[in-house]
């Protein structure tokens, strides 16, 4: 039993832009999304891909919290890839979320003393995109 203890059996995805530890310390140095709330994955240029997933903070028009919410806006995750591995980074990452691994899988960690991915073909975590805003006004 892990950190997370019994919460869930969910997965969850790490990912990280900062290769010195003291500068992961602000919004799109690092998050952990569960894998439960990724949407979906897309080719952006030949060598990189976005991830979607559905936002950590939905607010309404307002500017209020709204969990109920429609989920029109999405939190987003750019990795830099071997040229033309879309296909590739994609299965691996599903692969590491169907497994029978750990529940906290290292998608990303651009960390100096130590990077690690889930795939051969990822060579870095570019951005991190938390999303604060209703995007349905």
């Amino acid at each position: 039993m892990g950190f997370l203890g019994n919460i869930n059996s969910d997965k969850y995805l790490y990912f990280r832009t900062e290769a010195t530890d003291g500068d992961d310390d602000a919004s799109g140095d690092s998050a952990l999304f569960p894998a439960s709330s990724l949407m979906g994955m897309q080719p952006r240029t030949d060598t990189r891909l976005t991830l979607y997933f559905k936002p950590m903070v939905r607010r309404d028009p307002t500017g209020s919290v709204d969990s109920a919410n429609s989920l029109d806006n999405h939190d987003t995750v750019g990795l830099a890839i071997s040229e033309n591995a879309h296909l590739d980074v994609m299965r691996d990452i599903v692969d590491a979320i169907t497994s029978n691994g750990p529940p906290l899988i290292v998608v990303a960690n651009d960390d100096s003393g130590g990077t690690e991915y889930v795939s051969t073909a990822i060579t870095s975590c570019e951005t991190i995109s938390v999303s604060a805003i209703y995007a349905n006004s």
